[in-house]
């Protein structure tokens, strides 16, 4: 879906009560400015055996940033009952006042529990239909124990597009209803696993067929064709894995602006890291042409896999990553084999760049890979503990303004045999990127953010060209909530402005954005701090029901307000 904004035209119109001072800026009084960043880690501690270990304290950490140990500045223990008990103690001080306690009550109430967003993704285009099944039901199971404030969950599809089934609810029917409907979907993955065993198989055949002639000619047009096969196969898992990791970021940018612990379940029969470099080394020890081998770096993906992760980490989000295919034995090993035994090293490269790449997704953002299992039962119980049981520690930072990687490293000095699992870099995000990712979380999921009172007002659209109509949108928000500050006979305010468009399908616009100035002559400017200011574009959109965001950012201040409404067109 393209959204493009035509144009913009700004007014000073109605009245507003405002109570702005002169000590007041933007509808906030400030003091003093000190512009920090607090980075949060949630680190996971386990026995040989994955088994959460309790009892440790701060002190027992020592967390790195970059290479330079960082003073821990809070720590706190968490488990199930601590989080259960903090979030029904949270709901109920919403309706009832906190009764007084003593001074020294160091119940679980005064610990600040964030939500937890928990995304299930099937992978539906890089999953075999029969492994699905099977690998849903323990799924629906683990919605139905785990789905407990403050978790909520959501169901996506990956269907050649992003396909939202369930936003986030905590409702485990919905979920599970959801999950149920993907018993009948199908995608390309049978075809390619079809495809690749066929190519194994035609290289086995030729081989025994060869060996009963000595003609070089007819084994160079047998190397040929091979060399063909591989690499237009190669070439199309290539292809079908940039798709899928696309997707997979398009489907992150909804958790992007949530505040919270954020991860996604991705259930999938794996994606090559090294498309056809099984099928490559089959070939090459067939006809002893190690020289092929180099045709692997054409299609590898790595740097996209690395794409993926940094993306995950610039949002703090974890992937746990679960492989339906559970146990098999190498390709060319089954009972279906009909020409004998494959190349062993080329099956095992075959399976294991399938595998490589949950594992990697796992490990980079601090999650776990779920791999080489028929009962993913087991490895859903580990999730589970990593929903509930861990230590939330941060230190701070001084804000740099700008998007920088660090590098994270945490040790438990002195105590050896424990497993620790956390994501390993934090992307320091500048605050506009900070609203963007806020808008694009907000076509999806609602928004609760709203300080500078945005208001957005919808006008009738009109046919622009094919299928594509213009809509006017206004914005609206008082003056008083955004800091007008003295520049010569005017005082000067500066915002900018974020929209993003979502359709129906799935289809989201690229984040448009623009720069606007507020001058007001200086002797109008206390009258003006009780009246609003509107911003008006120009939306081109296709036909169809849309969601439309918008993020308001005050420069001066650095405050923020999103809004958002549903358009039909026309």
């Amino acid at each position: 879906m393209l959204l493009v904004v035509l144009g913009f035209a700004v007014e000073v119109a109605g009245q507003a009560e405002s109570d702005a001072g002169a000590e007041r800026v933007g509808g906030l009084e400030f003091i003093d400015e000190v512009d920090v960043t607090v980075v949060n880690v949630d680190v996971y501690v386990r026995d040989s055996k994955g088994r959460p270990i309790s009892g440790l304290t701060a002190d027992d950490f020592r967390v790195f940033q970059d290479g330079i140990e960082m003073p821990i500045s809070n720590f706190v223990e968490l488990d199930r009952e601590i989080i259960e008990h903090r979030h029904v103690t949270s709901a109920a001080d919403k309706v009832l006042p906190p009764p007084p306690k003593p001074e020294d009550d160091k119940a679980p109430d005064t610990i600040d529990v964030r939500p937890v967003y928990v995304m299930i993704y099937v992978d539906n285009e890089n999953l075999d239909p029969m492994q699905r099944n099977r690998v849903l039901r323990r799924v629906r199971e683990f919605v139905t124990e785990n789905l407990v404030g403050p978790v909520a969950m959501m169901v996506v599809s990956y269907e050649r597009s992003v396909k939202v089934l369930e936003p986030f609810t905590d409702d485990p029917l919905a979920i599970n209803t959801a999950l149920r409907s993907l018993s009948k979907v199908s995608g390309g993955r049978a075809t390619r696993d079809n495809d690749r065993r066929q190519i194994q198989e035609q290289i086995q055949e030729a081989m025994t067929n060869l060996e009963r002639s000595q003609s070089t000619d007819d084994i160079r047009a047998v190397q040929m064709r091979f060399r063909q096969q591989i690499t237009a196969f190669a070439e199309e898992e290539a292809m079908n894995v940039t798709f899928a990791l696309e997707a997979l970021k398009e489907a992150m940018s909804i958790l992007s602006g949530l505040d919270g612990r954020k991860s996604i379940v991705y259930v999938s029969s794996g994606l090559p890291m090294s498309p056809g470099i099984g099928l490559m080394h089959e070939y090459a020890t067939a006809f002893r042409d190690t020289g092929f081998m180099g045709r692997r770096f054409n299609t590898d993906r790595a740097r996209a896999f690395q794409s993926l992760t940094s993306a995950a980490n610039a949002q703090e989000v974890s992937f746990y990553t679960i492989d339906a295919s559970g146990l098999n034995p190498l390709e060319g090993y089954g009972v279906e084999s009909r020409f004998g035994a494959s190349d062993p090293t080329a099956s095992s490269l075959g399976m294991k760049t399938y595998q490589d790449s949950l594992r990697y997704m796992a490990e980079y953002t601090g999650g776990l890979a779920v791999v080489n299992t028929n009962d993913v039962a087991g490895g859903l119980e580990l999730i589970r503990d990593d929903l509930f049981s861990y230590y939330s520690m941060g230190y701070t930072i001084s804000n740099s303004g700008q998007d920088r990687v660090h590098k994270i490293d945490v040790e438990l000095p002195g105590r050896s045999g424990y497993d620790l699992r956390y994501r390993r870099r934090f992307v320091e995000r500048s605050r506009e990127t900070q609203v963007q990712d806020r808008v694009y979380s907000s076509l999806m999921v609602d928004i609760d953010d709203n300080p500078m009172a945005v208001e957005l007002q919808r006008g009738r659209p009109v046919p622009a060209t094919g299928d594509r109509w213009t809509v006017p949108v206004k914005m609206v928000f008082p003056l008083a909530a955004i800091a007008l500050l003295p520049e010569g006979d005017d005082f000067v305010g500066r915002v900018q402005l974020y929209i993003g468009a979502r359709d129906v399908a799935g289809r989201t616009s690229e984040m448009q954005s623009q720069d606007h100035l507020v001058r007001i002559p200086a002797d109008r400017i206390e009258s003006a701090r009780n009246e609003q200011f509107t911003i008006q574009v120009q939306l081109l959109l296709r036909e169809g029901q849309h969601r439309v965001g918008v993020g308001l950012l005050d420069q001066v201040t650095r405050q923020a307000s999103y809004e958002r409404m549903v358009v039909t067109v026309p």
